[in-house]
């Protein structure tokens, strides 16, 4: 019996990295996954995964920056299973540079992947969780919304702007039994380097899963994961 058994989660840009992770992670513990990237092969291959784990999972391909397909996606999430109960904001992209040298379609493309979309799923989701009178929302951060580095300005203001949006969705969340909370990896990968320290990709997904399974009453508003020797007081 796993905590999350009957529960429905979906998943933005788990074609790969810690989308992915957190997609297998939950699905282990029984929750039905829809899978939602711009990459129709990466969320074949998350998938391949989940269904191998005996887990259930349905793929659709979503560029999240577009409100239409947005819609369409959570639609077909309650067609599909007729409930949500997770909603994880992981899909993002990173392009950055000197602010002085900065692109307005640099910006604009980050903040529309990063911030954007994160509000358009949290839209579409609050208003299926509102009805239900139950639901959890995780979005994925950044310790770049604590501590900035130079040359980040999109990516660090796009962070910044989602743990603006966690706290607001967290407190019009209140009385329609609807929680929301904030994942901030350090640096994460599957692999382990000598000069750039890392967080496993299983330790995030871990961390999310741990977010998703409080009882209902219970909200983790913010975690902070790194390691131990990456930089972060005075960073940058």
């Amino acid at each position: 019996m796993g905590q999350l058994d009957g529960k429905v989660a979906l998943v933005t840009g788990a074609s790969r990295g810690i989308g992915r992770a957190i997609a297998i992670a939950l699905a282990r513990e029984g929750a039905n996954l829809v899978l939602a990237a711009r990459s129709v092969n990466g969320l074949k291959e998350t998938e391949a995964a989940i269904v191998d784990g005996g887990s259930v999972a349905e793929v659709v391909p979503t560029d999240v920056t577009s409100e239409q397909q947005i819609e369409a996606l959570f639609a077909g999430t309650m067609e599909r299973f007729g409930r949500l109960d997770i909603l994880v904001n992981n899909a993002g992209i990173f392009d950055n540079g000197p602010i002085d040298q900065l692109s307005t379609e640099t910006w604009d493309r980050v903040i529309a992947t990063n911030l954007r979309a994160a509000f358009l799923c949290t839209r579409a989701a609050f208003r299926i969780m509102k009805q239900q009178g139950v639901g959890r929302i995780i979005n994925i951060g950044s310790i770049s919304a604590q501590r900035v580095r130079l040359h980040n300005a999109p990516y660090s203001c796009a962070k910044f702007g989602l743990v603006g949006l966690t706290q607001t969705t967290a407190l019009e969340g209140r009385e329609f039994g609807i929680t929301c909370g904030c994942l901030h990896p350090g640096v994460t990968g599957d692999q382990t380097s000598e000069d750039i320290p890392m967080t496993p990709l299983e330790e995030t997904a871990r961390a999310a899963v741990f977010m998703a399974c409080q009882p209902p009453d219970v909200n983790v508003l913010e975690i902070i994961q790194l390691p131990r020797d990456q930089l972060y007081l005075g960073r940058g």
